[in-house]
């Protein structure tokens, strides 16, 4: 499996961990659930796909980050030359 796959699997996984724990977190505000087990352990997994997500990804975001501030500096160089 090519780590390109494996971005896009995390980040499928990541967008029906969100929508699950909301959903969930939803069913325990209404039925006025103190402790609903299953809606800790979704937010425990969301936050876990996250942090995979923002490590698969993080090249390509610095990468862009610092293109970016490179070209913000130029701007800032231009006008005041």
């Amino acid at each position: 499996m090519k780590r390109e796959d494996i971005k896009y699997i995390v980040s499928i996984l990541l967008f029906f961990s969100i929508c699950l724990t909301g959903l969930l977190g939803y069913i325990q505000s209404e039925l006025e659930l103190r402790k609903f087990t299953p809606h800790r352990y979704f937010a425990y997994i969301t936050l876990s796909l996250a942090a995979v997500h923002v490590i698969l990804n993080a090249g390509r975001t610095w990468r862009y980050l610092r293109r970016k501030f490179k070209k913000t500096e130029r701007t800032k160089q231009g006008r005041l030359g």
